[in-house]
């Protein structure tokens, strides 16, 4: 349908309409904004023949009207009231239209004559079409529409309203569908999977009855080895350390240099270590060994090249006064600042804490010492908690961060030390962090280790090294040992023994695992003490002269190893000290000492309610073999019913049971003959 220009009755402004479709409804003039119904001006105005109605109906809504539905009956005539001034009277509603027009009722041609102004305005804009009044913000050539209750909305402000509607709304209804779509697939996967997440949220997690098993025995076995310690004191005392120390060492003074035998050989086989140790402490603390009960030394490394700083708290035997430490014993003078008692000396400040305890420190940490009093630097995380389960009341314990060791090693150590220092740290590996080492000699050698993981092991990894460390020390002394040539036959012979003690050594020792640490605790007899001592010291003071890059030397006086096995049980001797050793682990230490295969069999034992791991527990010391093996086999526990056969062709010995030996036709070997 082509457009059509029609003129505002009031200032004959034109305005441009789309097409017919819009005649006969209400419009607003752009320009004066006056109200007038759209009508072709080609078309010739009509009356209606019967009289209008006196109230004329007014619609509220658009409403269907069949095409074939009757007129609607004249209201009765009455005088129609005037209208009140400034009141447009009601417009009359064409009973029906013609069905070629729309059948949506809306507000019909006015019955009379449109009113024309006699001078109406010359119009000042020229008429454009709907969509150019639109592009121009609607200021231009605005078309309104009457609805059927009297409420005017325009054309530009409908359409323009639906646009912006559109903008604002699109991502919103995007937002809130894509919400909605999310929801309904978490809601169906929730109901769908309700019953299993509630039977789930029900039930407790599955429990590995092997592990929580496994578990309680590690803490029982390594609650048995903390009852194993001859002492029963308290931990540590951490108080009054001016600086916080990366190795620490606990001494009881007075008994290890005092009356009891065994100490003072335990002492004297350390030789010149014994008497370098009896000298520092002389010099720090101001008083001799047996004059202190309890000594705590630190030493805090500190920076790299620098000098390390070495702190004690001191606790002596009897009372002393004030002036006898200062003037005596410390040889050092007050502070300015008489409020702490801390007195400095040539090297070292002291701290007076009561007439049998004090502490020390560098004389460069005085104002830390004096701290210390009421705030003292504890020891590292990873060293605390080995340090919870030290126990003061033994003689010797040492603690220490093996990384700060690693570090500081070329620094601190002397050279014919760092050597030691390079292979203890190598053979510890990356596994462990701190270590804490304690010894006490009462009626056995007791020696208790504890290893504290590093981050990235943990303890029964720890446990697992540990044990392989110790099954391959012994054969690593062989090859030592074998480079080495002593001076005398004295020191010839103790070295020579270091390997077998080191073997009895492992042979001693149990590792357990506890919580956040592995304890290993070695049992030995207590003459055992003195020896291991003065062999480990003899073999360490050989390997600082032994060129270990050369090939081993011919060992001229070496025994000769006898042909027959009967000789190498009778002649060769074993060093006997089991504690809780596994029947394996006993048979083949002594096959090691006398270079003889000895095979069990394990079929053999199981048939006689017998295994391999039943654990041995004897204290012979260096006895022949044959006395080893007639020890264990006539053990009342086996009823006679575990024996060994000796193989003379194959040099070898079997171990077997009774039954299954006499069933074979083998002959018993009796273990009773000299």
């Amino acid at each position: 349908m082509s457009p059509i220009t029609i003129h505002c009755p009031q200032c004959n402004a034109g305005l441009k309409l789309p097409n017919r479709s819009l005649l006969g409804k209400k419009g607003k003039c752009p320009k004066c904004g006056h109200r007038f119904v759209l009508s072709d001006p080609d078309e010739v105005t009509l009356s209606l023949a019967e009289s209008a109605p006196a109230e004329p109906e007014v619609g509220v809504a658009a409403r269907w009207v069949p095409d074939d539905a009757p007129p609607a009956a004249p209201a009765p005539a009455a005088a129609a009231p005037a209208p009140a001034a400034g009141v447009t009277p009601a417009t009359p509603q064409i009973p029906s239209q013609p069905a070629s027009q729309s059948a949506a009722v809306v507000d019909p041609i006015p019955t009379g004559p449109v009113s024309t102004p006699s001078a109406p305005a010359p119009p000042t804009m020229v008429a454009g079409s709907l969509d150019a009044g639109l592009a121009a913000g609607g200021t231009t050539n605005e078309l309104d529409f009457a609805t059927t209750d009297g409420e005017e909305r325009s054309v530009a402000t409908r359409v323009r309203g639906r646009r912006k509607r559109k903008s604002r709304t699109g991502p919103i209804v995007f937002g809130a569908g894509t919400a909605l779509f999310a929801f309904c697939m978490f809601g169906l996967w929730w109901g769908s999977g309700d019953e299993t997440t509630q039977a789930e949220v029900r039930q407790p997690p599955a429990i590995n009855e092997a592990w929580e098993e496994s578990k309680a025995e590690m803490a029982e076995s390594n609650e048995q080895a903390r009852e194993l310690s001859p002492t029963s004191g308290d931990r540590i005392p951490m108080q009054y350390l001016a600086v916080a120390p990366d190795l620490l060492l606990h001494l009881r003074p007075s008994e290890i240099w005092g009356a009891e035998r065994a100490n003072r050989e335990f002492v004297a086989t350390l030789s010149q270590l014994g008497v370098w140790l009896e000298g520092q402490i002389q010099t720090i603390t101001g008083f001799a060994p047996l004059e202190i009960e309890e000594l705590t030394l630190g030493i805090n490394f500190g920076p790299l090249t620098s000098e390390p700083d070495i702190i004690a708290v001191v606790r002596l035997e009897s009372e002393h006064s004030a002036f006898d430490m200062q003037v005596k014993r410390f040889k050092a003078t007050p502070r300015a600042d008489l409020t702490v008692p801390v007195m400095e000396g040539e090297r070292f400040s002291y701290m007076i804490l009561d007439k049998k305890t004090f502490a020390v420190a560098p004389v460069t940490a005085t104002d830390l010492l004096a701290d210390a009093r009421s705030y003292s630097q504890e020891p590292g995380v990873e060293l605390e908690t080995l340090l919870a389960e030290s126990d003061r009341k033994r003689l010797v314990t040492l603690a220490f961060d093996v990384s700060k060791i690693d570090t500081h090693r070329k620094y601190v150590f002397p050279e014919n030390l760092q050597t030691l220092a390079d292979e203890f740290v190598l053979w510890l590996g990356k596994d462990v962090r701190t270590v804490s080492w304690s010894l006490h000699l009462d009626s056995d050698l007791f020696m208790e280790t504890l290893l504290k993981e590093s981050n990235e092991s943990s303890p029964l990894k720890v446990q697992r090294h540990m044990r392989l460390r110790m099954q391959k020390l012994p054969g690593l002394m062989v090859d030592a040992v074998r480079f080495m040539q002593p001076t005398t036959e004295g020191y010839r012979t103790m070295i020579s023994r270091f390997p077998a003690m080191m073997q009895a050594t492992t042979l001693g020792t149990k590792t357990h695992v506890g919580p956040g640490y592995v304890r290993m605790v070695t049992l030995l007899p207590k003459k055992a003490a003195a020896n291991l001592a003065a062999a480990s010291l003899l073999t360490w003071n050989q390997s600082l002269v032994t060129d270990f890059d050369g090939p081993a030397p011919a060992v001229a006086s070496a025994a000769k190893i006898p042909d027959s096995v009967l000789e190498r049980l009778k002649t060769m001797p074993v060093f006997v000290d089991f504690r809780n050793t596994p029947l394996q682990e006993a048979f083949s230490y002594i096959s090691d000492e006398i270079k003889t295969p000895i095979i069990i069999n394990g079929d053999a034992l199981k048939l006689s309610g017998m295994t391999q791991n039943m654990p041995q527990s004897y204290d012979l010391g260096e006895v022949p073999a044959i006395r080893a093996l007639d020890t264990i086999v006539s053990n009342p526990m086996y009823e006679g019913k575990l024996v060994i056969v000796v193989d003379e062709n194959s040099r070898s010995i079997s171990v077997t049971s009774r039954d299954v030996a006499t069933e074979s036709g083998l002959t018993i070997f009796d273990t009773k003959q000299k």
